[in-house]
Formats: structure tokens, C-alpha cells, sequence
């Protein structure tokens, strides 16, 4: 089996407090694990000491208290691929992250996850898949055999990404998209909700439409809305 088994019993922070954020207490409690979750952070938070979904919601600087020897893992709950700059900070100061797959989730064994990933509910992952770090897979997601999902990359809910494509690291797919077989997508594009991509996507562009097409190409990643 490649793909990569939960830590149980191991105590974990969600970061962020948003929808995506409570998916996935809700993806910690189908697998047994509601106790690891010692609860939520946010940066500068204005809810800090407050309470979401009976977890406490701390500011980031909660994590200040943990040294080397007692590190809590953590699991980048952000529904946008703008989650990058928080977590490789977090990973230089030494934190290890979580991955975690919904048990309603069908995932080849021959599938390579990495770490920090989320797999949504109902989600089909065929073989010789390989997923990088960071990246959130959501809801009713297909993904064909032998593709390729970069790091930091989002995948919104029903998209279908067909076999051999290959997305680069921080891509954002809208929801229903899809992705034809043997599609390359450049690092940082964005594929609008109900895209059909049936062309190469270059780097930082936003495509959309039936078939999609290039709608703008960004400057940066700084520049993109996700």
C-alpha cells in the first residue's frame, strides 16, 4: 500500500476556522479520531478562546508554547492554495504534518499520497496516482489512474481529472470541472467551476468555459484571487 496511514492518537491543530476547516473535524471524527483534534487556529484570530463546532479556536501564537520534543502535528485546513506561505513557515519552525482520507473515500492502494493532504468524503483515486503535499481533495472528486496533483494544488467538489493529466503544484480546479485525459496544467492556474478542459493550461493562467479557454494569465501568485 503507498499511500499513507492516519496517526492515530496523535494530538493535531486544524488551521483555519472556516467551512473547510469544520469538513474537516467532521473527516477526523468518520475516522475515530475526534479526540485528536485539540482544536483550531487561526492567524491573528478575533475568535480566540471562543468555540466552533465543540473545538476552542486559538490564535496561531497558541503554537509558541511546543518545543522539538512535544510538537503537536498540524493539518492545513484552508480551501485555498494561498494556504502555501502559512504552512512552509510552520514547517521550518519544525511542526510535522497530517494526512487524512474520509473512510467513505475509495483510494487505490496504489496510490502515493503525501503529507498535510485532505481526501473529502466520496472521493475515487484510481492506481499509480501520486498527490503532493498539501493538497485538499474535495467532495465526489474522480481521479483516473496514473495523474499527477502537485503540491499545495485544490481540488473543489464532483471535478473529474481523467488518466495521465498532470496538474501542476498550486493549482486551483472550481467545482464540476473537468479535466480530460492527458491534460497538462501549469503551476498556479486556475480552471473555473464547470470548465472542460480539453488543452494544456500554461502557468498562472485562469481558464473557463466548454471548452475552456484562456481567460487572463496573472502576473504572480501574489496577483491571483486564489
Amino acid at each position: 500500500m503507498m499511500h499513507k496511514s492516519e496517526r492515530k492518537n496523535s494530538p493535531v491543530f486544524i488551521l483555519g476556522a472556516g467551512g473547510m476547516a469544520r469538513e474537516t473535524l467532521d473527516i477526523y471524527t468518520a475516522l475515530g479520531r475526534k479526540k485528536d483534534v485539540c482544536g483550531f487556529l487561526e492567524e491573528n484570530s478575533k475568535a480566540d478562546g471562543t468555540d466552533l463546532n465543540g473545538k476552542p479556536i486559538h490564535d496561531l501564537s497558541f503554537l509558541d508554547q511546543y518545543n522539538i520534543e512535544n510538537m503537536p502535528l498540524l493539518i492545513g485546513a484552508i480551501g485555498t492554495t494561498k494556504r502555501k506561505t502559512l504552512l512552509m513557515k510552520l514547517e521550518k519552525r519544525g511542526f510535522k504534518f497530517d494526512s487524512i482520507k474520509h473512510p467513505s473515500s475509495i483510494i487505490s492502494d496504489w496510490t502515493r499520497i503525501g503529507h498535510g493532504c485532505i481526501i473529502a468524503p466520496g472521493t475515487i483515486i484510481n492506481c499509480q496516482t501520486k498527490i503532493g503535499n498539501h493538497a485538499i481533495v474535495n467532495f465526489g472528486t474522480k481521479i483516473g489512474h496514473d495523474v499527477e496533483i502537485g503540491n499545495f494544488t485544490t481540488v473543489s467538489p464532483s471535478t473529474s481529472i481523467m488518466g495521465y493529466a498532470r496538474l501542476g503544484d498550486e493549482v486551483f480546479i472550481g467545482a464540476n470541472a473537468t479535466v480530460i485525459d492527458r491534460i497538462k496544467v501549469g503551476k498556479g492556474a486556475i480552471i473555473a467551476a464547470g470548465a472542460v478542459v480539453i488543452k494544456d493550461v500554461p502557468e498562472l493562467a485562469l481558464v473557463a468555459g466548454n471548452p475552456a479557454t484562456v481567460k487572463k494569465i496573472y502576473k504572480s501568485s501574489e496577483e491571483k484571487p486564489w
